[in-house]
């Protein structure tokens, strides 16, 4: 058995045979040549949303959207000595199609189920189903254990995944800080020229339509009270309130798709 440094394959399931290092869900095919492959739980979490927490039922899958960043939890279950390290690696076939893990490790100590980041960086919809492989760990001993050994916060037992607050600009730091844009510039700066000038004449399209059909309704008005009759009084009346009412929303609209974030 490996005395110090990366374990190899027999390394690896003699640990495991004895009770460390993979505690649950271990399977002997998974282990590759000085690795192990980590598989997917049925339990995700969506970063993009309020980190919001998916418990997957019979034959279904974990979806992830482009440009979307989820935390899956993996099946199996870990414990580290005090001398071990575990390095999470990149499935390739998963980088292939646009899929991009944060390479990360296991602390010396740490017990519990991993949780591996994804950002889906592809326009594609992308799906993982439980029990496929998602990521490679290797662990590595060490010649002496740590001193302290890990304890930390982990997202399976607390039902939440780590979110650090701080780190999210509300609102009014968003708008104080003189190095944020307005949206299109922002638009612009992440995605380039040709996309944001798609969206500004949407918005361009947007305003033109609203204001064709304001003016629509208030020749249709005018119309109303040429040929309504005699009852002229009646006639103004109804005709001016509309057309007040609708050159308030008329301007209203405007503005609010012109400005809007």
């Amino acid at each position: 058995m490996t005395t110090i440094g990366t374990l190899n394959d027999k390394d690896i399931i003699d640990f495991c045979e004895k009770g460390e290092l993979i505690t649950e869900n271990f399977s002997k095919k998974n282990v590759k040549q000085a690795c192990y492959e980590l598989t997917a739980s049925n339990t995700y979490f969506d970063i993009s949303n309020s980190h919001q927490k998916y418990e997957l039922k019979d034959n279904e899958y974990i979806l992830i959207k482009p440009k979307q960043i989820v935390v899956i939890l993996t099946a199996e279950t870990l414990y580290l000595p005090n001398d071990m390290l575990g390095r999470i690696l990149t499935k390739g076939k998963l980088f292939s199609i646009g899929l991009l893990p944060v390479n990360t490790y296991a602390d010396p100590g740490f017990e519990g189920k991993l949780g591996i980041v994804f950002t889906n960086i592809s326009n594609n919809y992308l799906k993982i189903n439980p029990g496929d492989a998602i990521a490679k760990i290797e662990f590595s001993k060490l010649e002496n254990a740590v001193i302290k050994s890990y304890s930390g916060q982990h997202g399976y037992e607390t039902g939440i995944w780590p979110n650090p607050p701080g780190y999210i600009l509300s609102p009014e730091e968003i708008k104080s800080d003189k190095r944020i844009k307005n949206v299109s510039t922002e638009i612009e700066l992440s995605y380039g020229k040709k996309f944001a000038g798609v969206i500004k004449r949407i918005e361009k399209y947007e305003r033109r339509f609203l204001l064709a059909s304001i003016s629509y309704l208030m020749i249709t008005l005018i119309l109303i009270g040429l040929f309504s009759g005699t009852d002229w009084l009646n006639t103004i009346t109804t005709v001016g309130i509309g057309l007040g009412v609708n050159f308030i929303y008329g301007i209203t609209v405007y503005i609010s798709t012109k400005f809007k974030e």
